[in-house]
């Protein structure tokens, strides 16, 4: 089999440029589902566009093409992430082969190739993820471990069963001072005015929080930065639910946390980033966080019936906060790390 790999764009509207951007996403999710089958986590091809249109990241995608039965077909799909405003040194590779065409090379291929392209941007320290339903395997492993990649990090992936919840648990706490915070909740993403506090804290979450053996670096975040992300989300299709956690006696922010949904289909909302800055922990924000996003999120789409997050299998705070309220772990994710020797 002659393979010849490609680049792809979510980005042009072209008929061949969007039937290869759709093959692609094709594969990318049909790989998913032979490791996780419907359960799965696959970016829907409105989220690969926005991420290909993102400035914090260059997201650049490639199609690996064969002919099969007569015609060209993507064997294999693949993406290569580089951030562009802090870790520069690093790259994250993302090679899925179609189940059908797995043992033939063609993975090795595409993964020399991202490798190679990598290298020539100066990056360093590569990083890929797996993922597996609980006590499941993903064969990627054996592969990442044939090109040298070590395990860094293992994330526990946990869902909430919205439909069982406890509903007394989510009593809305907005506007409400509990012990000198006020939580606060915005059912439009990050609110301008919170975004100088916001920024710090997204800041803190890059030094804060559990990542194993992963080398990453504090990042730099600011209003203009937060800003692009929520057009990235907008253009994703998704709607953020964000609370936040202020300080009584300074008035700043010291806590945050973000759901998002898929506007589409409001059925399995994303937990994203939540954050406690240290010197104000131990006060039950984080769990006070949590409750008010979930209480708008139910009382805005009522159809939402699962709530799904990965923790760091080392942060034992926030997987109590998160057992707590009900969430239970359905899968694992691992992150796997290779310094250029």
């Amino acid at each position: 089999m002659t393979v010849r790999i490609v680049p792809v764009t979510t980005l042009d509207p072209a008929p061949d440029a969007a039937a290869l951007a759709q093959a692609w996403n094709d594969v990318l999710v049909a790989t998913t589902v032979a490791t996780m089958g419907d359960d799965h986590d696959a970016w829907s091809l409105a989220s690969r566009r926005a991420r290909e249109a993102s400035t914090s990241w260059s997201h650049r995608y490639f199609a690996a093409v064969a002919e099969v039965d007569g015609a060209d077909r993507v064997v294999a799909a693949a993406e290569l992430m580089l951030p562009l405003h802090d870790n520069e040194e690093l790259a994250l590779l993302d090679v899925c082969v179609a189940p059908e065409h797995r043992r033939r090379g063609i993975g090795t291929l595409v993964h020399d190739h991202l490798t190679a392209l990598a290298r020539e941007a100066g990056r360093t320290t590569f990083v890929a993820e797996t993922a597996y339903l609980k006590d499941g395997t993903d064969p990627g492993e054996g592969f990442l471990e044939r090109q040298g990649f070590a395990l860094a990090q293992t994330m526990l992936r946990n869902d909430l069963d919205l439909t069982d919840l406890d509903r007394t648990a989510l009593t809305p706490r907005n506007g409400s001072a509990t012990a000198g915070y006020v939580i606060e909740t915005s059912t439009d993403d990050t609110l301008d005015e919170w975004l100088e506090d916001r920024a710090h804290l997204q800041r803190r979450m890059s030094t804060d929080s559990p990542v194993g053996d992963l080398e990453f670096h504090e990042e730099g975040w600011d209003a203009d930065r937060l800003r692009a992300q929520r057009e990235t989300t907008r253009q994703s299709g998704r709607r953020a639910f964000e609370s936040v956690a202020r300080h009584s006696g300074s008035g700043r922010l010291v806590a945050f946390t973000q759901l998002q949904v898929p506007t589409a289909e409001p059925v399995l909302a994303y937990q994203q980033d939540t954050l406690v800055l240290r010197e104000h922990r131990g006060h039950g924000l984080g769990a006070a966080v949590k409750a008010a996003n979930l209480a708008a999120l139910r009382r805005e789409l009522p159809q939402a019936r699962t709530v799904r997050t990965w923790n760091a299998q080392e942060n034992g705070p926030m997987i109590l906060v998160n057992e707590a309220i009900g969430f239970r772990t359905t899968a694992t994710l691992r992150e796997w790390q290779r310094r250029r020797g």
